[in-house]
């Protein structure tokens, strides 16, 4: 895989030698995922340390993208020296010469895994990374092989690296080219944020958040992992902090479950702070994924229609439920905390008033909070459930949630991005399905289009929910329905039906709910779309009836 540097045999290194160079820099790029594929973890637990370093990477050049600039034009002038300094007869150093080389198998390392994260996860969202990729490739191959000539058939060695360069060059160019409106200005801009109303800044609350550890059960305490051993897991209780001014005698609860493996409260923040910041405690309850419990024999996985066997699940159950003790204990009793008084004075928690949902799994585990709420008669005047991305619930009887005490009027919002590539829509389509006692007007599925219209592109990804990923598409489709979900739940819990009609209206199906604003040069944004019962109403969800999920 070398490439005809000079035409001197002073300085050129040896064939075997430049291929091994080139190819350890690949090796280089690539070898974190196979040692951790090696040593036991799935795919997805393999890719993901890169995939998450290549969305910072990502989300630092979309904020510096003048930077990127420069060091573009910095790249392109010194390849332009060093080509000059080949057409005079002078070669590179062969030092320097070998170091550009495992460069190149490194980028090229780092380009084949940017295709298969863009397959498989990224679905055309990173615009820039290729962008640099392609410039870093372009830069390297003209320092190291010149300028890209026509191959001869003098050697096939020869025909061969010429060819090479030459395909690179153009690879690399092609790389590049898209990513140029957006570097010097010219492509369309995505939304505008809001500035007031739903999906602005949170308010009008400002928001404290304390930890309350909570005691795993015995039973759960040995079997989990060592990836969460060192995990103290704990009840992040997020309240607005009430004004002595505020004639407030109770504030409603809002329970949110993360995803599979993510108990990470930094990247729910946003989320938090938008219920929070309207009025309403918050407790994010982590639970263990890394769990190993007794499988019975004979048990054979099944996993349809939104719903699982897996013992996982009642391990899991048994946590959420100590933690929800805790929380009962620290912010519900009369003798609550004392950070609970601090910030709320007088007020009380009414979980009467109640809003649940989740991410991911801990969509999925919406229905234990909802079992666990029914069963405390929490939620028995008002009830939002929002799912986003949600996977595979419980399907065993013993944690099935007592639905005829779900209050005639709850809402649900079930909703997904459509180039989510983690979780398959049938587990979002049956989750629909379990509502359907209620009027399809109150229980939506929700599909997040992608619009890779211009700069940056808005992809409707599984983590679209996470703050590493909070961007234009989540402001207005996730973070705006939150307001309002917010904004509902609150309002009912104050009586305050002026209120709780403005925010009905923007959570039921209409023109408001899918309108998703303008991209800068007037084109509108794709729109949400939403099924009132998606599983018998649209084609594209058949397939559904007999789709078998896998663990």
């Amino acid at each position: 895989m070398g490439v005809e540097t000079i035409d001197s045999d002073s300085y050129a290194p040896s064939r075997f030698i430049d291929c091994l160079i080139v190819f350890s820099g690949f090796l280089a790029s690539i070898i974190q995922p196979v040692i951790l594929l090696f040593s036991g973890k799935d795919v997805n637990d393999a890719i993901w340390p890169h995939a998450y370093r290549t969305l910072q990477t990502t989300m630092l050049l979309r904020e510096n993208v003048g930077m990127m600039v420069f060091f573009a034009v910095v790249l392109f002038c010194t390849s332009i020296i060093f080509v000059n300094q080949q057409i005079k007869g002078k070669p590179n150093n062969l030092v320097m010469q070998r170091i550009l080389l495992f460069l190149l198998g490194l980028i090229c390392g780092f380009i084949t895994l940017y295709f298969l994260l863009d397959v498989f996860y990224l679905r055309g969202a990173f615009l820039l990374l290729p962008t640099s990729y392609g410039i870093i490739l372009l830069t390297i191959l003209l320092i190291v092989g010149g300028v890209p000539r026509l191959p001869k058939t003098e050697t096939k060695y020869n025909f061969t690296t010429r060819t090479l360069h030459l395909l690179g060059v153009f690879f690399a160019a092609w790389l590049l080219m898209p990513g140029i409106p957006a570097m010097i200005g010219i492509a369309p801009s995505p939304p505008e944020k809001p500035i007031i109303g739903y999906g602005a800044e949170p308010g009008p609350f400002d928001t404290v958040m304390n930890i309350h550890s909570y005691s795993m059960p015995e039973e759960v305490e040995k079997i989990i992992l060592s990836q969460e051993q060192d995990i103290d897991f704990s009840v992040y209780l997020t309240l607005p902090q009430l004004s002595e001014d505020l004639p407030l005698d109770s504030i409603p609860l809002a329970l949110l479950s993360h995803g599979w493996g993510y108990p990470v409260y930094a990247e729910y923040t946003d989320w938090i702070s938008h219920l929070s910041a309207k009025g309403m405690a918050v407790a994010f309850i982590q639970y263990p994924s890394y769990i190993d419990p007794p499988i019975p024999e004979g048990l054979t996985g099944i996993d349809v229609e939104g719903a699982s066997n897996y013992p996982h699940h009642t391990y899991r159950a048994l946590a959420i439920a100590s933690a929800l003790d805790t929380l009962q204990n620290v912010a519900l009793d009369n003798s609550r905390h004392e950070t609970v008084d601090l910030a709320l004075g007088n007020a009380t928690i009414n979980p009467s008033h109640l809003w649940i949902g989740g991410h991911s799994l801990g969509g999925a585990y919406s229905f234990i909070q909802l079992y666990e709420s029914m069963e405390r008669e929490w939620g028995n005047e008002t009830l939002f459930i929002d799912i986003e991305s949600g996977w595979t619930r419980p399907n065993q009887v013993e944690l099935q949630p007592n639905l005829s005490r779900v209050p005639n009027d709850a809402m649900v919002h079930i909703a997904r991005g459509v180039d989510d590539m983690t979780v398959d829509a049938c587990y979002s389509v049956y989750h629909q399905q379990v509502f359907n006692f209620l009027p399809n007007e109150q229980v939506l599925y929700i599909e997040i289009q992608s619009d890779l219209y211009g700069f940056p592109r808005l992809v409707g990804t599984h983590y679209l929910p996470t703050d590493s990923v909070h961007d234009t598409l989540a402001d207005y489709g996730v973070y705006r329905r939150i307001d309002a979900q917010a904004d509902w739940v609150v309002a009912r819990s104050r009586g305050d039906y002026i209120t709780e009609d403005w925010a009905y209206q923007h959570l039921i199906d209409s023109d408001i709910l899918r309108n998703m604003g303008d991209w800068s040069d007037g084109t509108k944004a794709s729109p949400l779309l939403i099924y009132q019962d998606a599983l018998n109403t649209e084609s594209k969800f058949q397939y559904c009836k007999t789709f078998e999920g896998k663990l």
